[in-house]
């Protein structure tokens, strides 16, 4: 130890400076007391109580907490593989129901041809539907207007698609139109009358008709716009997607 004190000493020295040797400090400097001062820089520095304290409630708590994970491994350990509860299987995308239901806008989506129930005659009839007509038009043959009571009428021939099943009808005449052909320059004045329509569970409402010989097209009853608006939205790549209502 006397050793090192000398090799310390002799450091301090060459840091003042020869010049100043011995200064009034210097011959202050005794072994012994560097002796001292060295003790008390090389001892270990010294926690106190709370902070032991501290490190052994931490490892404490570690301690229980290893030994409740260790028994929860030992009771699944022990249980059976088929009680052994497995990961819940990951949710699975449904694919789209295609149904007849109403849309965002709460409107009901009908096909390209759906089944109508016309009153008169109080029976179904197949019907095309189509946006690009404004009126709806059903049809009909020997077409005439009269007078009952004061009050203008049409009777006329309803066409079903069987010319033996053909329905002779008589209604009131509401109005009549003037229809020019696309492919004549004539003009021709169409009667309109009115039919209570049924289309599935949803769609019940009055209806213009225009009357016109339909016997070449496929369908006795088109829809129009008139029908649609604002009730309906149609999906032309279904067919028939309302069933026949039971209710008349």
């Amino acid at each position: 130890m006397r050793f090192y004190a000398v090799v310390i000493v002799v450091f301090l020295t060459s840091l003042t400076g020869c010049a100043h040797w011995p200064s009034a400090e210097h011959r202050n400097v005794t072994l012994d007391g560097v002796e001292v001062l060295l003790e008390q820089y090389c001892q270990p520095a010294q926690s106190s109580d709370s902070d032991f304290d501290d490190m052994q409630q931490s490892l404490k708590e570690q301690q229980q907490r290893l030994e409740t994970l260790a028994h929860s491994i030992d009771r699944l350990a022990q249980r059976p593989v088929s009680q052994v509860p497995r990961p819940a299987p990951a949710p699975q995308c449904q694919p789209a129901l295609m149904k007849a239901t109403t849309d965002a806008d709460n409107k009901v989506v009908v096909g390209a041809t759906e089944w109508v129930f016309l009153s008169p005659p109080g029976r179904y009839l197949s019907a095309r539907v189509d946006t690009g007509a404004e009126t709806s038009s059903i049809s009909a043959r020997n077409i005439v207007r009269f007078e009952r009571d004061g009050k203008r009428w049409v009777s006329f021939d309803l066409d079903t698609g069987n010319a033996d099943n053909d329905i002779h009808l008589e209604v009131p005449l509401e109005r009549n139109v003037l229809i020019r052909q696309a492919s004549f320059d004539d003009v021709d004045r169409r009667p309109v009358v009115v039919f209570d329509v049924k289309l599935g569970d949803n769609l019940h409402q009055p209806t213009e008709f225009t009357l016109a010989d339909r016997s070449r097209m496929s369908y006795p009853v088109l829809l129009g716009r008139s029908f649609l608006k604002d009730v309906a939205v149609v999906d032309v790549g279904q067919e028939f997607i309302h069933p026949r209502s039971k209710q008349r």
